[in-house]
């Protein structure tokens, strides 16, 4: 079926033909009066028009207006040339045009009226029409037409039972794509609960002291739990596409911020393999473009990632440059080049379809669902992009797309691919001192930033507070329930950036929000930011790539000193008494540092910020004995106790801020109310020990401040 804006175009062409063509005969029979009189007949068609920009969304007003005004012009035009008899053949060509619109009732409403008209004509203007054509034939034509009109009847009516059939079919396929897309969302969410379970033991473990080969054992669960994380992303991503759901969001992005975001991802992937990773970018690309970062982002990491999967040895090659338009704007060439291991012909048609590893014998070793690949080409084709592919066996493949991008800020970026020398410089580099005690807020909207940097402070002893906004760092700052030695500030960021973000830190009503340091992070090294930055009220400022080196100056400076153990010949010395630079931390401080794993704010903030009350809640649940009740429930088979006491565990955990456990309780509550003991029967065990290992740490924590204030 046409789409209703053809079916009216067509509809005014032929019948706007048809009345030109009488106008022509009236004009050679009977002169230029009758031809003017005759012209009425294009009424139809320009009231057709008329009413189509009026009422463009009733579709069905417009079709009346038009067969009615048809009907009333054609018979006019007929009964003034004496062309009667032929009046059925100009019907049944508006038959021929309602066909196209395909609806039942319209062309019902049509054949009586058009019916009617003739049977009309025969009983009452019988002599006029014997003057063109004789009563027998014109008969034949009623006939013939109402023939007609019934065979339209029913062309139309298979045509709707057709479209019935299909949109019942596009229903139940669009009900698959969303039971599917459930499903998958579902499944991700039930995987997802485990595997971070299995990082965070795995990130926690890696904290312990063990030999090199246990360590190498825990590496290994960390890294295979991201792959599998991955894996999931690459799924439900796919299905989102797949599903139509995939929206494409344009925004102000840092040109350099997102090179050195996908840099960093792919480095820390190429760690330890004898491949080389070059970069030509050229320097000519506007400083700040228009268009979706994020999905940008995850297009070259999915090319840059496959060029890991196959390269072996040689090199891979991100090449990227600007070509400007007419208004301003421009387009985004990007090419990634590698020295693997190609394709054939014969696999080139497998390479945008869905789960489609080429040479599967060759490469069992390659991880991934195949997909990556596919979704570069549609998220490309949803930004009005595409890719192609250009390879040979044994050399190498080179993958290319074209991306427009709209300028927001033209000025040249100058990328420095420098990423070279700063990861050389910071896996050589040797920590002088930790800071075990220190407490860092990072903030930054983009996960790769936090985590890179998160990684980088871990060498120094502490694990890093990861924030992703500037608001949230406002609230925790303006709730003061833990006092942060420094804050990480990245410059860029949507809704608030950096410098708004420390402005309203440091308007403030505390003395400790307008002396907390802030050192501001950016990837854009331009000359006079720092002015701009300390006009903010931010301390200092720290580029990206981070620099070992420079990191450590900054936190050398910034971190208290008698937080700071100095490391001297791989020996860790304490400061020496009456060195410090600050007061020594409260008892209730030296508690919060050894809760590890466990969201204090959240707990403080549960207990009205009163750090006294919070030592009482956590000497509390340390010495409950919820658990040992627990399990006697569950050995006794008692669902409805087992509930009560899970319900219980649950708001203990959430008072104390262990919300990952908490969460895992309300779990096993919800399936005793559901009576779901195979779910009970399966996670209960994993359950008690997350539980057990919170008290033991509270327990540990509690002993530990027990024993320094006995010091003091």
């Amino acid at each position: 079926m046409l789409p209703f804006k053809t079916n009216i175009i067509l509809c005014v062409i032929e019948f706007f033909s048809v009345v030109l063509l009488h106008v022509a005969y009236a004009l050679s029979q009977d002169g230029p009066e009758k031809a003017a009189f005759i012209s009425i007949g294009f009424l139809p068609a320009l009231l057709t028009i008329l009413f189509y920009r009026l009422f463009h969304k009733n579709e069905k007003i417009i079709v009346r207006i038009f067969y009615v005004s048809m009907i009333a012009t054609s018979y006019i035009i007929s009964w003034q040339l004496g062309l009667l008899g032929t009046l059925s053949i100009v019907f049944l060509a508006g038959a021929l045009m309602l066909a196209l619109y395909a609806d039942r009732a319209i062309m019902l409403e049509y054949a009586i009226l058009t019916s009617a008209a003739l049977v009309i004509n025969v009983l009452l203007l019988r002599s006029q029409i014997e003057i063109t054509c004789p009563k027998e034939i014109y008969l034949i034509y009623i006939l013939i037409y109402l023939f007609a009109m019934v065979s339209f009847l029913f062309l139309v009516n298979g045509v709707n039972d057709y479209k019935t059939q299909m949109e019942e079919k596009n229903e139940e396929a669009r009900n698959a794509l969303e039971a599917k897309a459930n499903f998958l969302a579902n499944m991700s969410h039930e995987i997802r609960t485990p595997m971070n379970a299995i990082y965070g033991m795995a990130e926690l473990l890696d904290e312990r002291d063990f030999e090199e080969e246990e360590k190498g054992y825990i590496d290994t669960i960390r890294k295979s739990s991201e792959n599998l994380l991955a894996i999931i992303n690459e799924i439900l991503d796919f299905s989102k596409i797949d599903s139509g759901k995939m929206e494409i969001t344009e925004d102000d992005y840092q040109f350099n911020s997102l090179i050195h975001d996908v840099l960093s991802i792919i480095e820390f992937r190429m760690k330890n393999r004898s491949v080389k990773l070059i970069y030509d970018i050229s320097p000519d690309i506007p400083r700040v473009l228009v268009g979706d970062e994020v999905r940008i982002r995850q297009i070259l990491i999915n090319l840059l990632n496959n060029a890991v999967n196959f390269t072996h040895k040689g090199h891979i090659k991100l090449k990227i440059y600007w070509e400007p338009d007419l208004d301003s704007n421009g387009y985004l060439h990007v090419s990634v080049e590698d020295t693997g291991i190609g394709i054939s012909q014969r696999d080139m048609n497998k390479l945008f379809t869905a789960f489609g590893q080429i040479d599967t014998k060759k490469n069992r070793n390659v991880e991934g669902t195949g997909l990556g690949l596919i979704i570069t080409k549609r998220l490309l084709n949803l930004m009005g992009g595409d890719i192609t592919v250009r390879s040979k066996v044994g050399e190498g493949s080179t993958f290319s797309f074209v991306l427009h991008q709209k300028v927001h800020d033209p000025r040249p970026s100058n990328y420095d691919s420098n990423h070279d020398r700063v990861n050389v410089d910071n896996a050589g580099y040797r920590i002088t001192f930790k800071a075990p005690t220190a407490r860092v807020m990072i903030v930054d909207d983009n996960k790769v930033n936090l985590t890179v940097a998160s990684e980088l402070m871990k060498r120094f002893g502490f694990e890093a507070v990861m924030v992703e906004s500037g608001l949230e760092a406002i609230n925790r700052i303006e709730e003061h329930l833990v006092e942060y030695d420094l804050i990480f500030m990245d410059h860029m960021m949507p809704v608030m950036d950096g410098v708004e973000a420390t402005r309203q830190i440091r308007s403030l009503n505390s003395q400790y929000a307008k002396d907390i340091p802030i050192v501001a992070l950016t990837a854009n090294a331009i000359k006079g930011v720092e002015k701009q930055f300390k006009e903010a009220g931010m301390n200092d400022y720290l580029a990206k790539p981070i620099h070992m080196n420079q990191l450590s100056a900054i936190l050398q400076k910034w971190i208290p000193f008698d937080k700071q153990v100095q490391i001297v010949n791989g020996q860790e010395v304490m400061p020496l008494p009456g060195t410090e630079t600050g007061p020594l931390p409260t008892g209730a401080d030296d508690l919060i540092n050894n809760l590890k794993g466990i969201d204090v704010e959240d707990g403080l903030r549960n207990c009205g910020g009163n750090r006294s009350v919070y030592t009482k809640v956590l000497t509390t649940f340390a010495s409950s004995n919820l658990l040992a009740s627990l399990q006697e429930y569950f050995e006794k088979g008692d669902m409805e106790n087992y509930t009560v006491m899970a319900h219980s565990m649950k708001g203990a955990c959430r008072n104390i801020g262990a919300n990952d456990v908490a969460d895992q309780a309300y779990e096993l509550e919800c399936a005793g109310k559901d009576e779901d003991v195979d779910f009970i029967n399966k996670y209960h065990k994993t359950f008690c020990d997350n539980y057990s290992k919170v008290v033991k740490t509270v327990t540990r924590a509690l002993i530990a401040q027990n024993t320094a204030k006995a010091n003091r």
